[in-house]
């Protein structure tokens, strides 16, 4: 049939799939949109294979066996050759805990199932420690592989049931689901991300596409230019015009996947496009599957070293990555591909899927048993990464709750400070809020004061501020903030601790002033905390300091951005404020470690040692929620 004949434009377009990723992972700021080229390679996927499973099934030759005998022949060999180097490499490099992730990583890559573990691991694809983490790249194979779990029977039953209307149900499904994917993406950000719900319709596209083409259709010349500008011209916009800051996938996604399809069915004629027919672009789609596979491993594990990329670094890991990807492709793909076939579906399933499985379980077994064979360093660098993975947000999920569960009601068992029955008030804001609770547990002790935490992702108790991550967290956040005055002036409560993300920016001074006014008025006492300072790599650097050796600084120079709090201090004279950067930043130099406690999780945010850490410190100099003691000085002005 036409559609399963080899077409050297499908691998240019795999060509432009890869380099995309390949720039945006080197340099995000050259290419911002280059992660789209994932959803291009979802709709060539789902294309490819629809064609050959639609011409089987109407052939009545269609075996799943033998169907999952050729992924696995085309999946697992390349990918286990650089799940083995990647291993070894980590073991080497990587510290106890980040080997421990790795190993798991590598078995769930195998499996299929890497997106959920990522997901969960990580959670944003973009945060600064998901750019060290190898195989971060394995959550798209993991959705590949689960929507061929489904999709070659949901095409059987089809087939069977309505073998005239399989393409009119399948485009409504692509509506429908295209519409749970822009939902979710503005409920569920990261999980949207990752997970195969809200990416259905990029393969799904691809599908309809190979079966719209199994009969044979002619294209006139213009058709042919106006399709191949219009998906040129799609493809080119999501490159540059999206960026990691985009709502996505969702309709946003949807971009690419058509130019990707519309640029598949240009060339389903007689016409091809010299573009994606030359032959650099097509050696490079021929490799495009090792070269996904071996450029993200190099590049991370060049992160976790702290060596920057510049334009030499990145050229030669560009050609060390196209060296890697010929050498699997010629020496691993193509010869398994081929004995492969040949092999008996046990023997296929037997030895080049459950064996390598099960040694890779092994290996992360004993990761998780010894704890990531922390023998390889000193010992403090152990105890110093159990400090980071001290998170106040999984601590206290209870809670600290996600956008989604905007409208949860608080939790009388969420309690911080003294041990009683009497509720004397509450702590309200963002993740920054959370960080905070070990803080101020330590600090609201001495004077017996028991508070309730009630604090949501993204939600500076700012009311009627819409949020700067998306207009539906927006929404979400100020309807929280609604509630939390409610309950504010329903119980005027003896104490309100306000604490989030305070934007940087002098023109939401008003309405932070008007907020802690409004709460000033309907309470005792107001307790705002401050914004603590970003350090990069925070809650590594001391680590990797420990791990190589080196004598790089992990200190921060103490940022002033916001002189705003000093007007709001002078005009709302009732309310306490609470500075964690006079113990972070002494003498205006922040530093993210102090007396051997790692204070922070990320960038950002404190682990929950280090939020103790500076309630005792500030505990011992006199400070309590009741008191603020002039030898601490002036509360400086960090925001």
């Amino acid at each position: 049939m036409p559609q399963t004949k080899y077409r050297l434009d499908i691998d240019g377009l795999r060509c432009i799939a890869v380099l995309a990723v390949l720039i945006h992972h080197l340099n995000a700021d050259l290419l911002p949109g280059g992660f789209v080229g994932v959803d291009i390679f979802f709709v060539i996927s789902g294309f490819l294979i629809t064609s050959q499973v639609f011409s089987e099934i109407k052939g009545n030759s269609f075996s799943l066996k033998r169907f999952y005998q050729r992924r696995i022949n085309r999946i697992v060999p390349a990918l286990v050759t650089v799940l083995l180097a990647s291993v070894i490499a980590g073991a080497f490099i990587l510290s106890p805990a980040d080997l421990t992730r790795l190993n798991v990583s590598a078995l769930f890559s195998l499996l299929g199932v890497s997106n959920i573990y990522i997901w969960m691991k990580y959670g944003n694809y973009f945060a600064a420690d998901a750019s060290e983490a190898p195989l971060l790249h394995t959550w798209s194979l993991g959705i590949e592989e689960q929507f061929y779990v489904i999709w070659p029977l949901l095409i059987l039953v089809l087939y069977r049931l309505t073998p005239r209307y399989v393409l009119p149900v399948l485009a409504v499904g692509i509506v429908a689901a295209v519409g749970l994917s822009e939902y979710a993406t503005n409920v569920f950000v990261t999980a949207s991300y990752y997970l195969l719900p809200t990416r259905f319709f990029e393969l799904m596209l691809g599908g309809a596409l190979g079966i719209y083409l199994y009969q044979p259709r002619t294209l006139g010349r213009i058709e042919v230019l106006a399709y191949r500008a219009a998906g040129y011209g799609l493809i080119g916009f999501s490159l540059f015009a999206l960026s990691r800051d985009t709502p996505f996938p969702g309709v946003n996604a949807l971009i690419p996947c058509l130019g990707a399809a519309l640029l598949i069915l240009a060339d389903s004629g007689e016409a091809r496009s010299r573009l994606l027919t030359n032959r650099p672009m097509v050696f490079i789609g021929l490799i495009s599957y090792s070269l996904y596979l071996w450029h993200w491993p190099l590049i991370a594990y060049l992160n976790y070293l702290g060596i920057e990329i510049t334009l030499s670094v990145g050229m030669s890991l560009v050609l060390v990555s196209i060296l890697l990807s010929w050498w699997s492709w010629r020496y691993v793909e193509i010869p398994f591909r081929r004995t492969g076939a040949q092999l008996q579906f046990p023997r296929v399933l037997v030895r080049r899927f459950i064996v390598p499985a099960l040694g890779l379980a092994v290996l992360a077994t004993l990761s998780l048993q010894w704890n990531g064979f922390p023998q390889r360093f000193a010992p403090e660098v152990s105890r110093l990464e159990a400090m980071a993975l001290s998170k106040p947000n999984r601590l206290r999920s209870g809670c600290h709750m996600p956008s989604a569960r905007y409208s949860a009601e608080p939790d009388p068992n969420c309690q911080l400070g003294a041990h009683k029955e009497q509720l004397d008030g509450m702590m309200v804001g963002d993740s920054f809020a959370n960080h905070f609770t070990g803080m101020v547990d330590i600090l609201a002790k001495p004077n017996g004061i028991r508070l309730m935490d009630y604090t949501l992702d993204a939600c500076p108790p700012i009311f009627g501020y819409a949020t700067e991550v998306s207009e539906a967290y927006g929404d979400r956040c100020m309807a929280r903030n609604d509630r939390v005055f409610e309950l504010i002036k329903q119980n005027h409560y003896p104490y309100v601790v306000l604490a989030g993300a305070w934007p940087k920016d002098a023109a939401a001074a008003q309405i932070i002033e008007a907020s802690i006014k409004h709460v000033a008025n309907n309470t005792g006492q107001v307790i705002v905390i401050l914004r603590n300072q970003n350090i990069d790599n925070a809650a590594t650097c001391p680590v990797r300091r420990l791990m190589f050796g080196t004598d790089r600084p992990c200190s921060a120079p103490l940022d002033v951005t916001a002189p705003y709090w000093e007007g709001i201090r002078a005009r709302l004279p009732q309310v306490r404020f609470i500075d964690p950067n006079q113990v972070i930043c002494p003498a205006g130099l922040c530093s993210p470690i102090m007396d051997g406690q790692l204070l922070y999780r990320d960038d950002a945010h404190l682990n929950d040692v280090g939020s103790r850490f500076i309630g005792r410190t500030l505990r011992e100099l006199g400070f309590s929620l009741l008191h603020d003691p002039a030898r601490l000085g002036p509360i400086a002005t960090t925001q």
